[in-house]
């Protein structure tokens, strides 16, 4: 289960999901200053694809190589929002700040961390300072996290528990509703060389509800990502494509439809990425 609340505030602010999940293309390679992600909507003509440029996002990055600040442009470049981030010494997430196109604090989020540096809190906050909402992290080992939201008033709204094995790579993520029924279980499966392959959903019955499976090309790089439904039948599919530095260049996203009694792909989302270069 996501956080939901924060899912919410993402979506006030303006900037989806890209700058906050495992993407492919969080860290770029060759130390970019920054990208360009422009989202395209699709439509359909005649049996043809057109697109449209819908939105922009750009990424900006220090001289570590840390993302500190990620904003949303219209298509005629006009600043919509932007979102803010600071790290602590040794370059974990210490806080995250979302502002409006006059730099306007939306909200913000601040993680506290122990003396051996692991996270214990994460607390949330509207524009003016008032406390929203609170995550406590606690660990058993290496192997297992303990992750608790809750609301202002102290209500418990949902837990994830995660599992990890000998070589630190999640391989259970279990998600549960207040009451502590189990919301949905994942289980990962990786390659021999170490590459997430697969994540299988369960729902509180044990029964398989989705299949994600991630495909590679000969040089290791993420090449189609594809989700599948409770009957085992492919529902999306989305390619990448790559520069010479190995960074995501095209992102395609299809649906799988029925048209005409036929299985089809059928193209609803694309995203194109530049990138930035300091001088040699």
């Amino acid at each position: 289960m996501k956080k939901f609340f924060l899912t919410i505030l993402f979506i006030s602010c303006g900037i989806l999901a890209f700058a906050f999940d495992d993407s492919p293309f969080m860290k770029p390679n060759g130390e970019p200053k920054s990208y360009l992600q422009t989202d395209f909507t699709i439509t359909t003509k005649f049996g043809d694809y057109f697109r449209t440029p819908a939105v922009k996002y750009k990424h900006t990055f220090n001289a570590d190589g840390l993302e500190i600040e990620s904003a949303e442009y219209s298509v005629t470049g006009q600043l919509a929002s932007k979102m803010l981030y600071e790290y602590t010494a040794d370059k974990q997430l210490a806080s995250q700040s979302c502002c409006d196109a006059d730099g306007n604090l939306f909200w913000k989020v601040s993680a506290v961390f122990d003396k051996n540096g692991k996270k214990t809190e994460e607390n949330e906050y509207d524009s003016k300072g008032a406390l929203l909402g609170k995550t406590i992290y606690k660990y058993d080992g290496t192997e297992s996290i303990d992750e608790t939201y809750y609301n202002s008033r102290g209500d418990l709204i949902w837990k994830n528990t995660y599992k990890y094995n000998s070589e630190q790579k999640l391989v259970e993520n279990c998600s549960y509703f207040a009451n502590g029924n189990l919301d949905v279980k994942k289980i990962y499966v990786y390659s021999p060389d170490g590459k997430l392959t697969e994540i299988n959903s369960y729902n509180h019955l044990n029964e398989q509800i989705a299949r994600e499976v991630n495909i590679y090309n000969a040089d290791g790089l993420l090449s189609e990502y594809a989700v599948y439904g409770s009957d085992g039948k492919r529902r999306s599919r989305v390619f990448y494509k790559y520069d010479a530095k190995k960074n995501v260049i095209k992102q395609t996203t299809y649906n799988i439809a029925q048209k005409f009694g036929n299985t089809v792909n059928e193209m609803v989302g694309q995203s194109d990425f530049e990138y930035e270069y300091p001088n040699p």
